[in-house]
């Protein structure tokens, strides 16, 4: 069963594959619009800095709340309060649950500064 779902996942991998080196043919005029386009939506090296470090960081967290959730690994990463970490590996997560929240809470919350420096054991919490 597991040899099966393999060959199938690589399968549509390289199906995949050989799509998008497909070649397209363009004219000369959709050729000066998608150029045109390219020249008005520039990006400054430095305007996705911010960007790929918010990433970066969310990115982090998430591997700290997988690895070390239930020790409270990824509340040190946030620069949580010293006894959060403490209560987390006594209750290890509160069995669970509490690592999984948060890792819902920081996957789709937009901004991770407000659960920086936080004093409160729930991260989430008001």
């Amino acid at each position: 069963m597991m040899l099966r779902i393999v060959f199938m996942l690589s399968f549509l991998f390289l199906a995949s594959i050989t799509k998008a080196n497909d070649v397209v043919e363009l004219t000369f005029e959709e050729f000066q619009i998608i150029i045109e386009f390219q020249d008005t939506n520039q990006v400054n090296e430095f305007d996705s800095i911010p960007t790929r470090q918010v990433k970066l960081k969310r990115g982090k967290a998430i591997l700290f709340t997988v690895f070390t959730g239930f020790l409270g690994g990824h509340r040190i990463y946030f620069g949580t309060h010293h006894r959060t970490p403490i209560i987390y590996s006594i209750t290890f997560g509160g069995l669970g649950i509490l690592p999984i929240i948060d890792l819902i809470h920081i996957i789709f919350t937009k901004d991770l500064a407000r659960y920086e420096h936080k004093s409160q054991i729930i991260m989430w919490g008001k």
